[in-house]
């Protein structure tokens, strides 16, 4: 399967949220070409940074988990071939840019955007679907 991935998708999958990790690492044994906005690295660094000082990592376990999202073989698109179309979209939308991003790469390749992200699903449900609905 060829999608787009929403950081929150990665998230959750490395990190075993428990409402979302069974269906993230479904979507994740399916998925053999993934795509996402270079944003995606920034935005992952972060989230394994918060789940650490939150205590839902292991402070020494941050760095491993950084390593693993960086092997997940996703490819990352650089944000200004995307940006003016995501501008567009959020302008319309009220959906934030960084967001937005995802959809307008998902609309570009042709393929669907897996998120969890209600606000996302709601405003692109042609583009924007949950990972279980991509299997």
């Amino acid at each position: 399967m060829k999608a787009v991935v929403d950081t929150n998708v990665i998230a959750y999958f490395l990190l075993g949220t428990p409402k979302f990790v069974t269906e993230a690492r479904e979507f994740w044994n399916q998925a053999d070409e993934l795509f996402a906005p270079a944003l995606w690295e920034a935005e992952i660094a972060n989230v394994i940074w918060m789940a650490s000082r939150a205590k839902v990592i292991a402070a020494q376990d941050a760095s491993a988990k950084l390593a693993l999202a960086g092997r997940l073989g996703i490819l990352s698109i650089n944000n200004r071939t995307l940006w003016h179309g995501a501008l567009a979209r959020s302008m319309s939308s009220g959906v934030a840019v960084y967001d937005t991003l995802f959809v307008e790469l998902a609309d570009r390749e042709g393929v669907a955007m897996a998120t969890f992200d209600d606000k996302v699903l709601k405003a692109y449900p042609q583009i924007a679907k949950r990972p279980r609905d991509l299997l």
